[in-house]
């Protein structure tokens, strides 16, 4: 069993309660969500339980999380402006190998491609020199093997694989 904590960008830094996730083989899961804040400790547990079924290593679920919440916390706040949305979160086993997980996010709100703002960050630099915003793409991408872009039938589809 894995003891899994999230830590989010949620007022006050809110310590979600850890949840028991046991091991599991799976074929794909999907799940919908209604596109807000108080939904964001759901879809954690949902990625997480789904990364521990794939046999991934605690320490690479824990970095899934991190990356996922960056793309989900981004739709949740831009997406849908003016209106309520949801965002549909699949999960499913990476390759022939049996261990990784591809994690497809999509959203029907506005047209965005996170890749194509991913500008070179400057890491060394100090954090007063640097422009406010970009590190979480930039994350994504470092944390994650894959990270690809779509927009198909009015949806941004985001899917980032890890292995």
């Amino acid at each position: 069993l894995l003891n899994v904590y999230f830590i989010s960008r949620v007022k006050n830094r809110k310590l979600y309660k850890p949840h028991m996730v046991k091991y599991m083989e799976i074929d794909e899961e999907k799940k919908n969500f209604p596109a807000k804040l108080e939904n964001l400790h759901d879809m954690m547990v949902f990625v997480a339980e789904s990364a521990k079924k794939q046999s991934l290593e605690d320490k690479n679920i824990e970095e899934i999380i991190l990356a996922v919440e960056e793309a989900v916390a981004n739709i949740i706040k831009y997406a849908y402006p003016n209106s309520d949305g949801d965002i549909e979160i699949r999960c499913s086993p990476e390759g022939n190998s049996g261990i990784g997980i591809t994690i497809i996010i999509k959203d029907k709100g506005i047209p965005f491609n996170p890749l194509e703002h991913d500008e070179e960050i400057d890491v060394s630099a100090p954090i007063e020199e640097r422009e406010i915003g970009g590190l979480g793409i930039f994350m994504m991408q470092k944390i994650m093997d894959h990270v690809l872009y779509s927009r198909e039938n009015d949806s941004n589809i985001l899917t980032m694989t890890k292995k």
